[in-house]
């Protein structure tokens, strides 16, 4: 992982619930997503260079950084760090820890990510409040659900706008049942490969997801099938992953 490319490590949603991510009333919030796929042979590593960088970042009481990581059973680690604007991608998140650590020891550290993977990206995506089914009462009682069903809905630019509105759609009609499959939604931004909506659902573990989304969508009925047919004509694609937020791999100074 190179130094320059990093918001770093990691970021969510939750420490805050990719994802329940702490956060403010806003009505979007951005994010800098950093993806690394890992080689299989190389997680244990990987995983051990993460704890290695979150450990200095505590032991050096690193202010400038703060991550939360989502792992995924295709052996995928995104790492989101909130920003304010396009701005906050040149500051250093950890001139203190290279001058704390020395920089050869920095050095290496980082030219050991490099070593686990073939390729790595960087991208924006932002929380949107507004499309997302996440009541302020149930925020706090998330602790716990450290599962992610993650939906990602690609679509054309041209029909992006129509699939938001079909968004608003489904939570309305949510709302209307009061449904127990809460989850948060999330738009592509700058840097992402296609355009896509995420939709972020927490659970205990997987068995859970299934039984809420059992629950779900007898409860929804048939109010659920022209909106979602209206969906299925305008997407291009579905990617479905079950992420895990990884609390052993994310730093938050607050939270020190």
């Amino acid at each position: 992982m190179k130094f320059k490319s990093i918001p770093f490590l990691i970021s969510i949603l939750l420490i805050s619930p990719f994802f329940l991510i702490a956060q403010a009333d806003a009505d979007s919030q951005a994010y800098w997503v950093h993806e690394d796929p890992v080689y299989p042979a190389k997680v244990a590593d990987y995983e051990g260079y993460c704890t290695t960088l979150a450990d200095n970042c505590t032991k050096y009481n690193v202010k400038e950084a703060k991550w939360v990581a989502v792992s995924t059973d295709d052996l995928r680690y995104f790492h989101l760090s909130p920003i304010v604007n396009m701005a906050d991608l040149d500051k250093s998140r950890f001139s203190l820890l290279r001058d704390k650590m020395g920089e050869s020891e920095f050095n290496e550290l980082f030219d050991n990510f490099d070593n686990c993977y073939d390729t790595h990206f960087d991208y924006i995506i932002h929380l949107d409040n507004n499309l997302s089914y996440m009541p302020k009462d149930v925020r706090s009682t998330q602790v716990g659900m450290e599962f992610r069903k993650l939906e990602f809905w690609y679509v054309t630019p041209q029909n992006f706008p129509k699939v938001l509105a079909l968004a608003k759609e489904f939570k309305d009609l949510y709302a209307e049942k009061n449904s127990k499959e809460y989850y948060q939604l999330f738009r592509s931004g700058f840097g992402a490969v296609g355009q896509f909506i995420l939709v972020s659902i927490p659970a205990r573990n997987p068995e859970d997801y299934e039984r809420v989304r059992k629950e779900n969508k007898e409860l929804l009925g048939e109010a659920r099938t022209p909106v979602y047919e209206q969906l299925l004509k305008l997407i291009t694609r579905v990617e479905t992953l079950n992420g895990y937020i990884r609390a052993d791999l994310s730093y938050d100074p607050e939270k020190q």
